[in-house]
C-alpha cells in the first residue's frame, strides 16, 4: 500500500511539472491582430495579417482572399519587417482608427509591390455621407439596379454591416465583427459587387488587445434577402401577385438563394401555375435538395404538387403523405 502511495504521489508530482498549456512568456504580454486590405483581383482581393500574440514574435504575412476557395499564403514578411511594422502599430495602438495598411507602406513595401505584380490593383475605401457611416449603392441590374444603402451599426457587442431598400426598411445583415473594446474603424471597401468591412476594437492594457480584421458579404445575396422578406410579407397578406413580383426580384439578384426559388415555387403553387412552380422547385433542389425536402414535405402550400410523383422524389418522398394527418413533432 505504501509503494502505491508513493508511486501515485510520484505521478502526481510528475503531472504538476509538465509544461503549462498556456505559454509562460504570454502572461503580462500584448495581443495584437490586425489586417488590411490593400488590392483587389479577379478573383478576390490580397490584404496583410499582422499577429503578435503568446508573448511570440510578431508575424506578418500577404494574404489572397478568394471569393470562392480558401485563403493563401503569398509571401511572408523577413523578421526585420515583422518587427519594424509592430514598432510602428504599438505606437498608434490605442488609436480607433486601422492602422497596418500606413505602417506597411512605410515598413513592407515589398508587399504592396508583390501584390500589384500578381494583378490585384489598390482601392481605397468608400466615401460614406458626410457624418453618417451609411454608403449608397444599386442593386442587381438583373433586378431593376434598385437604389440600395449599406450602413454600419454598433450593437451591443459588435459593428454590423447592413443592407437596406427603403429609408425606413428593414435591414438585413451582411456581415458583423465582434468587439471587445473600443470601436475602431470602420471602412467599407467595395469591389465586384462585395461589401468589405475592415473593423475591430482595442482595449488600452496593460497588456494591450487591438483586434482589426475583415468581413465580406456578396451584396446580391443580401438585396435577394430584401426581396424574400417583402415577399413574405406580401405573402401573408394575401397579395399573391405582390409576393410573386418580390420572388422574381429575388431570383434575378440571386439565382442561387434557394429559400427565393422555393418561395416562388410555393407561389406558383397557390396561383394554380403548376408548372413554373416545378421548375423553381427544381433548380432549389439542385442547389440544395435537403433544404428542399425539410421545407416542401409538409408545406401545405405544396398539398396539389404532392400528388406528382417527378415533385414526390424531388421532396424524397416515396408516396404522397396522409391527408388531415399533422407532421410528427
Amino acid at each position: 500500500m505504501r509503494r502505491l502511495a508513493l508511486l501515485c504521489s510520484i505521478l502526481g508530482c510528475a503531472e504538476w511539472r509538465m509544461p503549462p498549456t498556456f505559454p509562460e512568456q504570454a502572461a503580462g504580454r500584448p495581443i495584437v491582430h490586425e489586417q488590411a486590405l490593400i488590392g483587389f483581383g479577379k478573383d478576390g482581393a490580397a490584404a496583410v495579417e499582422f499577429l503578435e500574440a503568446e508573448g511570440e514574435a510578431p508575424h506578418l504575412t500577404l494574404l489572397a482572399l478568394r471569393h470562392d476557395g480558401p485563403t493563401r499564403t503569398l509571401v511572408e514578411a523577413p523578421p526585420e519587417r515583422a518587427s519594424a511594422v509592430a514598432a510602428r502599430l504599438h505606437a498608434v495602438a490605442e488609436r480607433p482608427e486601422p492602422a497596418l495598411s500606413t505602417a506597411i507602406a512605410l515598413e513592407w513595401p515589398a508587399a504592396l509591390s508583390r501584390a500589384k505584380e500578381l494583378g490585384f490593383t489598390p482601392r481605397a475605401a468608400a466615401t460614406p455621407e458626410p457624418g453618417r457611416a451609411l454608403w449608397q449603392v444599386k442593386g442587381a441590374p438583373e433586378a431593376g439596379s434598385l437604389p440600395l444603402s449599406l450602413r454600419v451599426s454598433r450593437a451591443e457587442d459588435a459593428m454590423v454591416l447592413l443592407l437596406s431598400d427603403r429609408p425606413s426598411g428593414d435591414d438585413v445583415e451582411l456581415a458583423r465583427m465582434p468587439l471587445t473594446g473600443v470601436p475602431v474603424g470602420p471602412q467599407v471597401f467595395l469591389e465586384d459587387g462585395v461589401a468589405w468591412l475592415l473593423a475591430g476594437s482595442v482595449r488600452a492594457g496593460p497588456p494591450l488587445r487591438r483586434t482589426v480584421g475583415l468581413r465580406r458579404a456578396r451584396i446580391r445575396r443580401g438585396e435577394a434577402q430584401l426581396h424574400n422578406a417583402h415577399g413574405l410579407a406580401d405573402y401573408a397578406a394575401g397579395e399573391l401577385d405582390s409576393a410573386r413580383r418580390e420572388f422574381d426580384r429575388v431570383i434575378a439578384a440571386d439565382p442561387g438563394y434557394v429559400d427565393g426559388l422555393y418561395n416562388a415555387a410555393a407561389t406558383a403553387a397557390l396561383s394554380d401555375r403548376q408548372e413554373d412552380a416545378v421548375a423553381f422547385l427544381r433548380r432549389a433542389a439542385a442547389i440544395d435538395p435537403s433544404r428542399v425536402q425539410v421545407l416542401g414535405r409538409n408545406d401545405d402550400d405544396l398539398k396539389s404538387l404532392r400528388r406528382r410523383a417527378d415533385v414526390r422524389a424531388l421532396l424524397g418522398l416515396r408516396r404522397p403523405p396522409p391527408e388531415g394527418v399533422p407532421p410528427p413533432p
